[in-house]
């Protein structure tokens, strides 16, 4: 009888310390799928839920990989406190993979804990998503965009990556409000046939450069606020042509834009704000007074900002 009762205590002690283990691996808090019950994990919740469904999770650390392959909204109830923090030895990985069109992605925080992965944060390779209200944090990507067309990429704040959002193939995207700082290489890299795509109300500040679109047309840069980036605010090069450039503060860059292609730096006679507009051009007047310089600003040679405004965005 007493070795019973010795072997059920030892057998209580050892579940009791295989519980703390559980918690300092995944400090989570509450998943569920609305209507439905409750997940161990957000993975689960997503292999179980159903075309149109809301998961909800709460605040807590969940270190997982997930892979979204339904039409579903992943939804955290306490923003900036819900935190995907992958710490694994996995190398090419992505913390969020979306494979489905129609999904939502609201309120996470997004960190790779390892520096030496070559991670991202949010990966699309499907179309109509909507991504808003995140932090991604410290991955190579932040967004990574492949073949992945008419979503909408809003609120977030995009900091500490290598990149903070890369595009391929991916057209009709709306990127709109997000802020954009200490990037390593660029704020937004758009390549290989990103076209018509919207950049707009975004902030882009202390990344390596602000904005590059290589190969890539007909996209509209509009009403965005570059400043202080380490090289280029706007670089636009390799075949980037029938870009439209306008309506933006572009603030102590080194240079302020680089385009040597076929872009447009104005439109509906509305040009950008330049810091370096007056010591440029000491002797421009705004004869008119009409809001804009005499003097078109140029980039590169026949490439001119021809409506330069006087005053900068002062918010977005």
């Amino acid at each position: 009888m007493l070795k019973n009762k010795i072997l059920i205590l030892l057998v209580l002690l050892i579940l009791s310390f295989q519980g703390l283990i559980g918690c300092v691996e995944q400090d989570s808090g509450d998943i569920s799928i609305i209507g439905k019950g409750d997940y161990g994990t957000i993975q689960s919740a997503i292999n179980g839920a159903s075309n149109g469904d809301i998961i909800q999770v709460s605040q807590g650390q969940y270190n997982e990989l997930l892979v979204i392959d339904k039409s579903i909204r992943l939804i955290a109830t306490t923003k900036n406190s819900t935190i995907l923090n992958y710490s694994g030895n996995e190398t090419d990985i992505s913390i969020i993979t979306i494979n489905s069109d129609n999904c939502l992605v609201d309120g996470f925080k997004i960190i790779s804990n390892n520096e030496s992965l070559n991670s991202n944060g949010i990966k699309l390779i499907s179309s109509n998503n909507i991504i808003t209200n995140n932090i991604i944090q410290s991955n190579n990507y932040a967004i990574l965009l492949e073949n992945s067309n008419n979503n909408e990429i809003s609120n977030n704040i995009l900091l500490d990556n290598r990149n903070g959002l890369f595009m391929a193939h991916s057209i009709n995207n709306d990127i709109i409000s997000n802020n954009f700082s200490s990037n390593t290489d660029y704020g937004i890299y758009a390549s290989s046939q990103s076209n018509n795509n919207l950049f707009n109300l975004n902030i882009f500040s202390t990344n390596a450069n602000g904005i590059r679109i290589k190969g890539s047309q007909q996209n509209k840069i509009e009403k965005n606020i570059i400043r202080n980036n380490d090289r280029r605010g706007i670089y636009l090069c390799c075949g980037a042509v029938n870009n439209i450039v306008f309506n933006n503060t572009i603030i102590d860059n080194n240079p302020n834009a680089d385009d040597k292609y076929d872009n447009q730096w104005h439109f509906n006679m509305i040009g950008n704000y330049w810091s370096d507009y007056k010591s440029k051009y000491p002797n421009s007047i705004d004869e008119n007074n009409d809001g804009f310089w005499d003097t078109p600003y140029t980039i590169y040679e026949d490439t001119s900002d021809l409506f330069p405004l006087i005053e900068p965005i002062t918010n977005l």
